[in-house]
C-alpha cells in the first residue's frame, strides 16, 4: 500500500501566478485569431462600420460560462467567414458593454450594416449557432 508523507505540505502548497502572462478567455490557436479582442471603443466603432456583418462576444475573463463558450465562437468563427468576430472584455472597456445594453455575460450581438439586428443571452450554443445561420442565410 501506498502512503504519501507530509500531505499537508502539498495540500497547502499555492500555484505561483506567472508573472508577464496575459489572461485569455480563449485558446491560442489560428482559429483563434479570427476572433478579433476588442482594445478600444474607437477601434471597435472604426471596425464595425466598415464590416457587413459583425458578431461580438461579449464576455468577462472570470466568467465560467464565457469561457465554455469560448471553443464554440472559435470553432463558429471559422466557419462563417463572411462574419466578422470580436470579444469584448466587459471589465474593460465598461462604456462599450453599456453601450450595447450587456446586463449578463457572455451577451453575444449581431450587428448588420453598423446596426444591431440581434441579441443571446447566456451561454447557449444552438442559440448562437442559429442566429449564425439566419444571418448568414438572409445575406445569400
Amino acid at each position: 500500500m501506498f502512503a504519501l508523507k507530509n500531505t499537508h505540505s502539498l495540500l497547502g502548497m499555492r500555484a505561483l501566478p506567472l508573472m508577464g502572462v496575459k489572461a485569455r478567455s480563449f485558446h491560442y490557436s489560428r482559429t483563434a485569431l479570427a476572433v478579433k479582442e476588442v482594445m478600444s471603443a474607437t477601434d471597435f466603432n472604426k471596425d464595425i462600420s466598415k464590416d457587413k456583418l459583425a458578431f461580438v462576444d461579449f464576455y468577462a475573463t472570470w466568467c465560467g460560462p464565457c469561457k465554455a463558450m469560448s471553443p464554440f465562437i472559435e470553432k463558429f468563427s471559422e466557419t462563417y467567414k463572411d462574419v466578422k468576430f470580436y470579444k469584448v472584455d466587459v471589465d474593460k472597456l465598461t462604456d462599450l458593454s453599456t453601450e450595447f445594453g450587456v446586463s449578463a455575460m457572455p451577451t453575444f450581438v449581431l450587428i448588420k450594416d453598423g446596426d444591431v439586428v440581434s441579441k443571446v443571452i447566456g451561454a447557449n450554443p444552438n442559440a448562437v449557432h442559429n442566429l449564425l445561420i439566419r444571418a448568414t442565410r438572409n445575406e445569400s
